[in-house]
């Protein structure tokens, strides 16, 4: 996924309806008199960028007639300014699809389905996590070949957890449940310190005036934090791929109302108000700053821990809940733009990009976990060799998952439940509330 560690996905709301869209005219033309043909290749993530130029690089000697121009937008920028470009028809050949838009895309007509290409070259699909194959699907059709996935996971320093007398095997192995926490919370309050010395569950203890918080907990949807809790407590976020919200049901509430505990009724969580999206601090910055032993983050954040901790993190297993371990699974696709002057051109790079020779150079970087579950391994490899274990990610991977939710209505949840649910986070709102709010509208933005 995205290297942002914000995931602001409310942009989603910008352009959600691209109305009379029609793919009669590509972008300019970009063809040469000798033949050769430039596609453009959007991407928004920086730190992915080295490794995917010399993939690029290594396509182009296969293909001396095709050149690949990669288009860099940051995350912030990144869906305004492709939503403007499927306006004017001027979208580039291929760019990286995300979940959240792609029912949109897909409804609008501007993804180009790439199963009679698939056919043709007798490409073998199997190669691909079915559950990440299958999220590009809509009857019958594909719509993008899988470039990566990631999981959340626990990503905490190992000073702390040393210092609290814990090991990654102990905080990986423990347990919520929404009577007294169980003993995720228990260790939490060994993490947590206020500025006496003193732990939450010690007389004295000050939660106006903490030290360092046992965990940090941030995200605009849902994503890295309470649809983990959700899935852990057997919470459906919706009733079946592409049909309606249902995170107003007992199991999604109760989850809701623990991740919210965590900060107003055990104190062990960094408070919202310096957390809460899209102004908060993001969590590699508050494990940067020592604000927490530990926080709930996906894979695709690994880079910025490096950067900041030189190696001092690790990596463990979210916590089981109540109906045992689960966690957001979730990965981006390569699409081809329907309105491309080059589309044959434009498959031969997608095919590329979704290759295991492509994704064995992109691997090879460490920045996101390969879309061919056989390459996972040395994804592993990669991160051994600076000390840091990043297995748990796939080891969650093949347990129990919550898969992005497919919908039309994206735009409409994303900017009503990052409003409700700051909320219920700071402890203005109820749980039961907030989620019966957004159901509702979400449900009522399903098209």
């Amino acid at each position: 996924m995205s290297g942002s560690a914000r995931r602001l996905l409310v942009g989603a709301a910008t352009g959600a309806l691209l109305l009379g869209l029609t793919t009669a005219c590509g972008s300019s033309d970009s063809g040469s008199s000798d033949g050769t043909v430039t596609l453009r290749y959007a991407i928004w993530d920086a730190v992915q960028k080295p490794a995917l130029q010399k993939s690029v690089d290594a396509f182009e000697k296969q293909h001396p007639k095709i050149k690949v121009k990669i288009e860099l937008n940051a995350w912030a920028q990144y869906w305004s300014k492709l939503q403007t470009q499927l306006a004017g028809r001027t979208a580039p050949d291929v760019f990286w699809d995300h979940v959240a838009y792609f029912p949109q895309f897909a409804q609008q007509g501007v993804l180009a389905d790439l199963t009679p290409y698939i056919k043709a070259d007798k490409l073998d699909t199997s190669v691909y996590d079915p559950k990440l194959l299958t999220g590009w699907e809509q009857d019958g059709k594909q719509y993008g070949l899988p470039k990566d996935w990631d999981t959340i996971a626990q990503v905490y320093n190992k000073t702390m957890l040393k210092t609290a007398g814990l090991t990654q095997d102990q905080l990986g192995g423990l347990s919520w449940n929404t009577t007294d926490g169980g003993t995720f919370v228990k260790a939490l309050q060994k993490l947590t310190i206020d500025e006496n010395g003193k732990h939450p569950d010690e007389a004295g203890f000050d939660s106006k005036h903490v030290k360092q918080y046992g965990l940090a907990l941030a995200s605009p949807n849902g994503q890295t934090d309470w649809w983990n809790a959700a899935t852990q407590n057997g919470c459906k976020l919706q009733d079946k791929a592409w049909g309606k919200w249902t995170i107003d049901q007992p199991s999604c509430v109760e989850a809701i109302q623990f991740v919210r505990d965590l900060r107003l009724k055990y104190h062990v969580a960094v408070p919202a108000s310096v957390t809460n999206t899209p102004n908060g601090a993001a969590l590699p910055q508050v494990m940067a700053r020592k604000d927490a032993a530990v926080v709930w983050d996906g894979s695709w954040d690994l880079n910025a821990y490096q950067s900041s901790m030189k190696g001092n993190f690790g990596v463990a297993e979210l916590p089981a809940g109540p109906v045992g371990k689960g966690t957001v699974y979730n990965g981006l696709s390569n699409a081809l733009y329907t309105g491309s002057e080059h589309p044959k051109e434009a498959w031969e790079l997608v095919k590329w990009l979704g290759s295991e020779e492509s994704q064995k150079i992109i691997v090879a970087a460490g920045s996101v976990w390969p879309g061919i579950p056989t390459l996972n391994q040395d994804f592993v490899d990669v991160w051994k060799k600076q000390g840091v274990d990043v297995s748990a990610f796939s080891t969650e991977a093949a347990g129990t998952t919550t898969g992005y939710p497919l919908t039309t209505s994206s735009a409409t949840y994303n900017v009503k439940v990052q409003d409700a649910f700051n909320q219920v986070w700071l402890g203005q709102q109820p749980a039961q509330k907030a989620a019966a709010s957004v159901n509702e509208e979400s449900n009522a933005a399903v098209k």
